[in-house]
């Protein structure tokens, strides 16, 4: 599959919850790729966000969210999933009834996702969107929702605090947000930051099965459902 940036991504195909997904056939090599791509002397490029393919695989959080959701938090609810890569919550949501909008800011992510939402025969919309500073345009545009998902986007030391201003600026009143993670060092500062903008947690584990995991090993996953 051949990148806006001008390279080939090795690709793979993935079974995952009655799924069919093609994903990037392995991180590190995609990432090799993406570097000799830019140059040795260019290597900032290589692996800023807008460029490196993270969005490419199936993260064991995106996946224990998908395991998690259920026809009765989806069907008949207008949801967004933020940051979303290969949108596989997106795509249960969407099996189960929901009417779904999946946003992300990487310039590859339509590619894998139209292959993927045809060789599924499940469509939703795509959205552009950054949502570290788009929040207000995106917002309106788009309006607010009734359940709003992320999954494994608490990476970096500043985004507890934008991840949660994120999810609640798109939320309807007595809607619902549930957050997954894989138990990353930010979690706690995310989950502080929700209670002192008054949506206090239920917390839950997921054991993702180790056949659903790129590295073949069994996962726990946290999440987190947050209402005002």
């Amino acid at each position: 599959m051949k990148s806006h940036f001008g390279y080939i991504y090795p690709t793979k195909n993935v079974s995952v919850l009655d799924l069919d997904m093609t994903t990037i056939r392995d991180l590190d090599e995609s990432i090799d790729i993406l570097c000799a791509h830019f140059g040795e002397d260019d290597q900032d490029q290589s692996l800023a966000e807008e460029h490196c393919p993270y969005f490419g695989v199936l993260w064991e959080a995106g996946i224990g969210l998908s395991q998690f959701l259920t026809p009765q938090m989806c069907e008949g609810k207008k949801i967004l999933e933020i940051g979303c890569g290969l949108a596989l919550p997106s795509f249960v949501a969407t099996r189960f009834g929901g009417d779904v909008i999946a946003t992300d800011f990487h310039a590859d992510v339509p590619l894998f996702l139209e292959k993927n939402q045809a060789g599924n025969q499940i469509k939703f919309q795509y959205e552009v969107m950054n949502w570290r500073s788009e929040i207000e345009r995106t917002k309106n545009t788009l309006g607010t929702f009734d359940l709003v998902l992320g999954s494994d986007i608490l990476y970096e030391s500043q985004h507890p605090l934008q991840v949660a201003q994120a999810l609640i600026a798109f939320l309807n009143p007595g809607g619902k947000i549930i957050l997954s993670d894989p138990g990353r060092a930010y979690i706690q500062k995310f989950v502080s930051s929700m209670r002192e903008l008054g949506y206090p947690e239920e917390m839950k584990t997921m054991r993702v099965n180790a056949r659903f995991t790129p590295k073949q090993v069994d996962r726990e996953i946290f999440l987190f459902e947050f209402k005002a």
